[in-house]
């Protein structure tokens, strides 16, 4: 019996409770009653949270191939979820594809109900977790210590003895910094200006965004203008993260003022009143003067919220620049796609100028997606390069060849056995023998069975020229059918636009088909997330990721 280990850990610190102690218990465990570790079903995950199993590739990934393996172990089950929802759902995978799972740390097999109750109480640690946070961060504000997060101008320094807390610094080169965006706004300067003014003389950029290069931006800039910490006073709890259980994504959500915490200290002042009362000033004037242009301005753009959520262009969202890797999207009202970060942020820190009419683009983009991804010759290759993957998947061929040649032998023999048992007048230990071996014969055949493919590529080609032709289509037939379409074939990429010597532009990028098989496809629609399915025996389905394109227009 084969079976897979998951380790998890919220932390990438190592203590008794690493991943790599995880496994080695579970190895442990494995050893003593008999089983196989294939090494390629040891996942071990560190610094990821286990509120969600939708931010853990490693998981899912080890669910994917539940195939490879027929027992689950890990240290306790608080490491495969603390969330009733994803227990309940590796429980019920494990259900349908007849395997089991089991918690090393206690013995208790995963699908009993001890398992479900350990389930409870790790999600109700969570809730503990979270609580205790907060009242622990709420108590340091009420000493005037950093709850952490502090903005550009501050850093915290730990207390003696260890554990008492950090206290908020000022630091003065920063600082100088912060007193000059007051200045520049106060004197006329607009938010965006500041920005680009302060990246061409490379002057410190707060803390950029994950994934994000550090760079002054307008909206660094208004937020900077609005914390009241730039003049002593620290406001605390006036809002809170809530992640998305589907998505692993977190939501802000605003409180009531009356739950927000002040605290007053005269030496984290780095504003002067006087400059802070002149920035209120000049920014209350201007969102009065820009609420009386909004009620003046003519009602001919429909509001994005009576849209339906849905972009006014193709390819909103789905566009990279080249050569900073910021959005290239559509600026103003002028129909012309370009640099976002180029316009928000100045030229010094992108040399990407280009400004392209918006039908021009997306007549040339869709041009070579019809041509060099939606081609029939294209997607025949494509579904036979996913045929070999599927076979390759189902199992080794060499194996297989080995069991058939096996089973030819059994029959064989069976039959010498017949003869024997005929000619000695039947004995016990021949009778005995032959039920062995058409046990073995038995086993032999369900392993066949198990591995066998249908995949059927003359009667499926028909098929998938119909789906080419249905996704051609979709690209011409309306605004929200083509996004669809754009978000399947490129799955989260985006394209990448820069400049070209010849041509003006051009646009790089990967696409995948979004290719379907089997019965099941029936309940899916045309278009959908991009995967393509093969069938196998018990009507069980698996995904296969079919080989990238790359795409240049």
């Amino acid at each position: 019996m084969k079976a897979a280990i998951y380790a998890r850990m919220s932390t990438d610190k190592q203590n008794e409770a690493s991943p790599a102690d995880q496994v080695a218990a579970c190895r442990r465990y494995a050893a003593s009653h008999g089983w196989e570790v294939p090494e390629v079903c040891v996942v071990a995950e560190a610094g990821i949270s286990g509120a969600s199993r939708h931010n853990r590739p490693g998981l899912l990934g080890l669910i994917e191939r539940i195939a490879e393996w027929e027992v689950l172990l890990c240290w306790d089950s608080s490491r495969l979820a603390r969330n009733q929802e994803d227990l309940g759902w590796i429980c019920n995978r494990l259900r349908s594809n007849r395997r089991t799972g089991f918690e090393v740390s206690s013995g208790l097999e995963l699908l009993n109900l001890g398992a479900r109750v350990l389930g409870i109480l790790g999600e109700e640690y969570l809730v503990k977790l979270r609580a205790d946070t907060h009242r622990g961060m709420r108590g340091r504000v009420e000493r005037g210590l950093s709850a952490g997060g502090l903005p550009l101008g501050y850093r915290s320094e730990k207390l003696e003895p260890e554990g008492s807390g950090s206290r908020i610094v000022v630091v003065p080169d920063q600082a100088a910094a912060v007193r000059r965006v007051f200045e520049l706004y106060a004197a006329g300067s607009g938010i965006k200006a500041i920005a680009h003014r302060l990246n061409a003389e490379g002057v410190e950029p707060p803390r950029p965004r994950a994934e994000a290069r550090a760079a002054w931006s307008p909206t660094a800039v208004r937020e900077m203008l609005r914390n009241e910490l730039y003049r002593g006073v620290f406001i605390w709890n006036r809002s809170e993260w809530i992640k998305n259980h589907e998505t692993g994504r977190r939501r802000r959500f605003e409180r009531p003022e009356s739950e927000w915490l002040r605290h007053e200290d005269p030496d984290w002042r780095i504003v002067p009143e006087e400059l802070w009362s002149e920035v209120r000033e000049r920014m209350g004037r201007r969102r009065a003067l820009s609420q009386r242009y909004a009620g003046n301005r003519p009602a001919a753009r429909v509001p994005r919220a009576e849209r339906g959520g849905r972009p006014r262009h193709m390819l909103a969202g789905f566009l990279r620049c080249e050569d900073c890797g910021g959005a290239f999207h559509a600026l103003g009202t002028a129909g012309r796609f370009g640099c976002s970060w180029r316009r928000n942020r100045g030229a010094s820190e992108c040399a990407n100028g280009l400004l392209v009419p918006a039908a021009d683009l997306e007549a040339r983009v869709l041009g070579a997606i019809r041509e060099q991804v939606l081609a029939p010759a294209v997607v025949a290759y494509t579904v036979e390069r996913a045929a070999e993957l599927i076979e390759e998947r189902a199992g080794n061929r060499t194996q297989r060849a080995a069991q058939l040649e096996r089973l030819a032998e059994l029959g064989r023999e069976a039959g010498r056995l017949v003869e024997l048992a005929a000619r000695v007048d039947g004995v016990d230990e021949v009778a005995e023998r032959l039920a062995a071996l058409k046990r073995e014969r038995a086993q032999l055949e369900a392993q066949l069975a198990q591995g066998s493919i249908r995949v059927d590529l003359e009667r499926l080609r028909p098929e998938i020229e119909r789906r080419v032709l249905d996704l051609r289509g979709s690209l011409e037939r309306d605004l929200g059918a083509a996004r669809d379409v754009l978000g399947s074939l490129l799955r989260g990429d985006r394209l990448r636009v820069g400049p070209d010597a010849d041509r003006g532009y051009r646009v790089t990028g990967k696409a995948w088909l979004p290719l379907y098989l089997g019965e099941k496809e029936k309940s899916r629609p045309a278009v959908s997330s991009g995967r393509l399915f093969r069938s196998v025996a018990g009507g069980r389905f698996a995904p296969v990721r079919e080989p990238d394109l790359r795409l240049v227009a």
